[in-house]
């Protein structure tokens, strides 16, 4: 609605959701999610802080450790960000969770120079299962997100 009401007033809002439920992993989901929040802590959030952490120079040799230290805390920011209750900031970790071990799985795959997960699965297979985790990953964080998960307070 916002994208129509905003070119019936010549003003051109950005598509800010776009099918997250066919994510294939957390970077992608949030792309599709929320694509201007994810765009504004990606540039004022993660940016510096890994800008930040670069100037340590006893952790240049790990760039892994910045990158993840970088997302957990943006995902953090982004669940209170929603309001300072247990299940935005819970829900906010989940996704940083997400976000850290898909990173650490992406730079594995780049070292050892093959996909160390699904081998040499066919593409289409891939993409049906990792669209098929990605969501009930999305979906179980969105439950928690919501307040109604029960073992939350």
């Amino acid at each position: 609605m916002a994208v129509g009401f905003g070119k019936l007033l010549g003003i051109n809002v950005p598509f800010n959701f776009n099918k997250p439920y066919f994510a294939v992993n957390p970077q992608d989901f949030w792309k599709r999610w929320h694509a201007s929040l994810g765009d504004w802590l990606r540039d004022y959030v993660f940016r510096p802080y890994y800008k930040w952490i670069s100037g340590f120079k006893k952790l240049k040799a790990y760039p892994l450790f910045k990158q993840n230290t970088g997302l957990l805390l943006t995902f953090l920011i982004m669940g209170c960000w929603n309001g300072f209750k247990s299940y935005f900031i819970i829900s906010g970790a989940i996704f940083g969770l997400y976000s850290v071990i898909h990173n650490t799985y992406v730079m594995m795959c780049n070292k050892k120079g093959k996909d160390i997960l699904f081998g040499s699965l066919s593409p289409l297979v891939i993409k049906v299962i990792s669209v098929f985790l990605m969501f009930n990953f999305g979906a179980f964080a969105l439950y928690v997100f919501s307040g109604e998960f029960p073992y939350i307070p």
